[in-house]
């Protein structure tokens, strides 16, 4: 399970602070989310509006094949937990 990813003090790999660019809108906090991809091992930041729950099927944007991502409903403190599994049934 993954929890919504912490954005501080992020550092490129040199060492050197990190460039940010403003957004034209803001993404909150809770709504994005780091997650393996069970295929390549790759870690992936996912966008999820804050109103999905449930299900959905998502390819990873680093070799392309199907995720099924399950959201959870909010807890008691307000945040989410995503679970990310192979969509091709080769579990």
């Amino acid at each position: 399970m993954c929890r919504p990813r912490q954005r501080s003090g992020r550092r490129n790999p040199g060492g050197r602070p990190a460039i940010l660019v403003p957004l034209a809108h803001h993404i909150p906090v809770d709504s994005v989310f780091v997650v393996t991809c069970p295929y390549c091992g790759e870690e992936v930041e996912i966008y999820l509006e804050p109103e999905i729950r449930g299900s959905l099927v998502q390819d990873c944007e680093v070799c392309c094949n199907p995720w099924h991502v399950y959201v959870s409903p909010a807890d008691e403190d307000g945040e989410r937990y995503v679970q990310v599994s192979r969509a091709d049934g080769s579990d």
